[in-house]
C-alpha cells in the first residue's frame, strides 16, 4: 500500500464515517462500518476529487475498505484498471451494487434489533 494514497484515503474515510484516526482499521470492509448508500456516493466523490479517478460504487461495495481501495487507485493510478476487481463487478449497474447494499442494511438492522 503506497503511504501516501493509503494515508489521504484513510483521511477521507475518517472523514466520510467522522471517526477518530485509531479507530481507522485499513481491512475493516465498507460494510462491516456500516456504511450507508450516502456514505458510497460520498466516497466514490471525494476519491475522483482527490486521486482524479473513478471508483465506481460497485467497487466501493466490493472492495470497500481503506486497503482494499487504495489497491483500486493505485491501479487506476498506475495506467490501467485492476481487471480482476473490474471484472468481479463488471455484470451489475448502479441500481444493482444499490440494491445490494439495501439488502446489506436490511440485514444488519434485523441482527442489531435480534441481540
Amino acid at each position: 500500500m503506497s503511504t501516501d494514497v493509503g494515508a489521504e484515503l484513510t483521511a477521507i474515510w475518517r472523514q466520510v464515517f467522522d471517526i477518530a484516526e485509531a479507530e481507522v482499521d485499513p481491512a475493516e470492509s465498507f460494510f462491516e462500518i456500516g456504511g450507508t448508500s450516502f456514505q458510497a456516493v460520498q466516497l466514490m466523490t471525494r476519491i475522483e476529487q482527490a486521486f482524479g479517478v473513478k471508483v465506481p460504487l460497485p467497487v466501493i461495495f466490493t472492495e470497500g475498505s481503506v486497503d482494499g481501495l487504495t489497491a483500486a487507485v493505485e491501479e487506476a493510478l498506475g495506467g490501467g484498471a485492476d481487471d480482476d476487481l473490474l471484472a468481479s463487478v463488471e455484470g451489475l449497474s448502479e441500481e444493482e451494487a444499490l440494491r445490494l447494499l439495501q439488502e446489506h442494511e436490511a440485514r444488519a438492522t434485523a441482527d442489531r434489533t435480534d441481540t
